[in-house]
Formats: C-alpha cells, sequence, structure tokens
C-alpha cells in the first residue's frame, strides 16, 4: 500500500477568509473551485502526491475537536508558526520533537476554529 491516506477535507464556513489564512500560513497559493454544491480550495499537492482542501458547504461544520489534519510546515516549524500567528492562529501545541528523527509538529487553531497540526524535519 503506498498511502493509506489520500485525500483530506478541511471544513470552513467562510471560504475568502479561510483561503487568505492558509495562504499566509503555507506561503504559497490556493486553487478556488466549485464542487457541485461546494465551494473548494485546493492546498497545492504533486499528482502522485496526497491532496486536500478546504471545503464549504452543507454537512461541513469547523471544528477543533476530532481528527487533525497536518500541513508540510516548510521550510520549519518555526518560520510557519511564525506566519501562522501573524495571520492570527492561536498556538494550541508548542513545538515538538517526534521520537526516532521523524521531525517536529506543533498544533495551531486556524481562523475557522479547526485544529490544524504542522510538521516539519526541522
Amino acid at each position: 500500500m503506498k498511502n493509506a491516506v489520500v485525500w483530506s477535507e478541511i471544513a470552513v464556513s467562510d471560504l475568502k477568509r479561510a483561503t487568505a489564512f492558509y495562504e499566509k500560513l503555507l506561503d504559497g497559493k490556493l486553487k478556488a473551485e466549485n464542487f457541485g454544491p461546494y465551494e473548494i480550495a485546493l492546498f497545492p499537492h504533486a499528482a502522485d502526491g496526497i491532496g486536500g482542501c478546504l471545503m464549504k458547504g452543507e454537512g461541513y461544520e469547523p471544528s477543533g475537536k476530532g481528527t487533525v489534519t497536518y500541513l508540510a510546515a516548510e521550510p520549519g516549524i518555526d518560520a510557519a508558526l511564525k506566519r501562522a500567528t501573524a495571520a492570527g492562529a492561536k498556538v494550541l501545541m508548542p513545538k515538538m520533537a517526534l521520537p526516532g528523527n521523524q521531525g517536529y509538529i506543533a498544533h495551531v487553531s486556524d481562523c475557522e476554529g479547526n485544529r490544524i497540526g504542522l510538521h516539519a524535519m526541522s
């Protein structure tokens, strides 16, 4: 099995606000699209990579409880946390080293109230 997880959707109530937040956090652009009755903004990802999007529509409700989606925090956790807090995020879990040289993680609350994980090797 190549990857058990292949897609992630982060619920938002205000797609424009959330897109601006994540573009600052990731220091890159998201691609807005309509998907049937849903409004989405796609995260950049390789054709054979794991993708995801911000999702606005019926049945999607932002929450700080439950599943945590981890985003690539390049060039490192410290820089990503600075961008996140500058965009209005609240740090919920500060930078923490993972065992076995697997990098570092941190959690923030996004502009919608979702708990989001950040991961980087430095």
